[in-house]
């Protein structure tokens, strides 16, 4: 897990770089929400493997700039980054799909997703590639008035959405939980 986290941060900086060549130290550090500390090991090791090359500009100003090598790094790295996103990704599909199937199997076929955004798009198309056709998924946000059946589950998806009375499946907690 190291050598992922190392690798992000590599990325994120060499991303600062490619936008912005006349970017500072502290800048990378702010964009990147690195500290300074690290941010200058970690210009350091890109510099001494050849992905980023300085040029001093005054005494006080300096220049990075991204090598070939360096552009092919971002490059693999960027690749990386997206396997590792898509496999997340995956296993949280995985994770929703098996809770739906549990509740599917008591018999709950109307399943209400309560929020938005990315995760709640997740979710819709977990439930959606379950395959059962007589399965019934409907995306509401938090100020759509709901009148549930005894049978439809509610799918919570952030902690200012969770209320007592309602009975269903917090994906928050969830999706943390190991």
């Amino acid at each position: 897990m190291i050598i992922l986290e190392s690798r992000e941060k590599e990325l994120k900086i060499i991303n600062e770089i490619d936008k912005d060549l006349n970017v500072t130290q502290r800048e990378i550090s702010k964009n990147s929400g690195m500290s300074l500390g690290i941010t200058n090991i970690i210009l350091k090791k890109l510099i001494n493997k050849g992905y980023v090359k300085v040029k001093q500009l005054n005494k006080k100003k300096v220049q990075y700039f991204l090598t070939p090598k360096g552009f092919t790094e971002k490059a693999k790295k960027s690749y990386y980054y997206t396997l590792k996103t898509m496999e997340i990704l995956k296993t949280m599909k995985l994770k929703i799909q098996a809770v739906v199937l549990k509740e599917y199997k008591k018999g709950h076929i109307k399943f209400i997703i309560y929020g938005k955004g990315e995760l709640a798009w997740l979710v819709e198309i977990a439930i959606r590639d379950l395959g059962k056709q007589d399965l019934v998924c409907a995306r509401i946000n938090g100020k759509d008035e709901i009148a549930l059946q005894e049978r439809d589950t509610i799918i919570l998806l952030t902690e200012q959405n969770r209320t007592n009375d309602i009975r269903g499946i917090d994906v928050i907690s969830m999706l943390s939980e190991k």
